[in-house]
């Protein structure tokens, strides 16, 4: 019986229709569209992407701040880097994403030890295929690779692979509901050793139309990891504020604090412009 629900809810799925999609997506600088990518994985990996495909290119300025100076030896970093992300829609239900870090600099302070360094990459590529479930609800299924392209390592490469599912429900002309589920493997092979991680991540958040141009959003991201060990990594609570310029054009805050986990940092900020053509 329970095959048997599933079988029927994936064709339900796959088969809704595509104008329920064009529907539910929203059109024309609407600032009410999200989530945001956030967190400081390489080049957007692991954040949950905006289940409507569109055609735009972006920029993400972000920033990190670890201040841990309660631990026997002070150890604090600050990082800054400028990611590059474009979507090309290829038709009315699938999408392509690239994104790369561009520019990255890290410094650490360990117990008065310094060091410092910008380096270049890595990238990523993505598919998303959008589904459609009413006028007034999307969801989306996605899967992004990410490519070892990065000058910061001397030794050994990082690649892997994110799965992916998130949805979006419009609750009346004002309030967005988003969010998702991804599972992010990333793989580092070092010496002909080859290290796999699997990351369960989760978000979930929700919009407010303010104006026409202006949308206020609030939710949270919770990352674990399940393998080899398991653990509790980041519970980020986030705030986000969206504008939308004149029809072409957008920008975003988006900033995040971690509350919980292994993962130490204390802030993550990020400033968004985007440009996407008629």
């Amino acid at each position: 019986m329970i095959a048997r629900r599933a079988a029927a809810l994936l064709l339900l799925l796959v088969s809704a229709p595509v104008a329920a999609a064009g529907d539910a997506c929203p059109q024309g600088g609407d600032p009410a569209v999200g989530p945001l990518p956030g967190g400081i994985g390489p080049a957007d990996f692991g954040a949950v992407p905006e289940v409507c495909g569109t055609t735009e290119a972006a920029l993400r300025l972000r920033g990190a701040l670890l201040v841990a100076s309660s631990m026997p030896d002070y150890y604090g970093s600050i990082v800054g880097a400028a990611t590059l992300r474009g979507r090309y829609q290829l038709a009315e239900r699938s999408s392509l994403s690239v994104a790369a870090d561009v520019f990255a600099y890290r410094y650490v302070n360990n117990a008065n030890l310094a060091s410092q360094g910008a380096s270049a990459g890595p990238a990523t590529l993505g598919f998303q295929q959008t589904i459609a479930l009413g006028a007034a609800t999307v969801s989306a299924v996605h899967a992004r690779v990410l490519l070892p392209l990065d000058t910061a390592r001397q030794s050994g490469i990082e690649t892997g692979l994110e799965l992916g599912a998130g949805i979006a429900l419009h609750a009346g002309s004002r309030l967005v509901v988003d969010g998702g589920v991804a599972l992010a493997a990333p793989i580092d092979i070092v010496g002909g050793q080859t290290h796999l991680r699997l990351d369960p991540i989760a978000l979930a958040e929700a919009w407010l139309r303010l104006r026409p141009w202006v949308a206020l959003g609030a939710g949270a991201n919770v990352r674990v990891e399940a393998a080899p060990d398991f653990g509790l990594t980041t519970v980020a609570p986030r705030l986000s504020a969206r504008f939308a310029i004149r029809r072409r054009f957008w920008m975003a805050l988006l900033v995040e604090l971690p509350v919980a986990g292994s993962d130490r940092t204390d802030l993550i900020a990020g400033l968004h412009a985007g440009f996407a053509p008629d």
